[in-house]
């Protein structure tokens, strides 16, 4: 039973980033448009390091999610 609720809580704190981040990366977007109305240039630097750490976070995640799927599934066999 206890194994149960880890899984849960685990996965609802991934969920949970994922909807911070899709929320973080909604605001950016509007937030840059507005900046672009208001001054017609970007940050192009500070753009491309937003996304560049959005997208590793969305990585490291994949890649914890793929190895737990695998060591669920190594367990399981043996």
């Amino acid at each position: 039973m206890k194994s149960t609720a880890k899984k849960r809580s685990q996965g609802g704190t991934m969920d949970i980033i994922l909807i911070i981040l899709g929320v973080a990366i909604l605001v950016f977007t509007i937030t840059m448009i507005a900046v672009f109305c208001v001054f017609q240039a970007v940050p192009d630097t500070l753009v491309q390091c937003f996304f560049a750490c959005c997208g590793s976070e969305g990585g490291f995640m994949a890649v914890i999610m793929v190895a737990k799927k695998l060591t669920e599934g190594r367990h399981e066999e043996g």
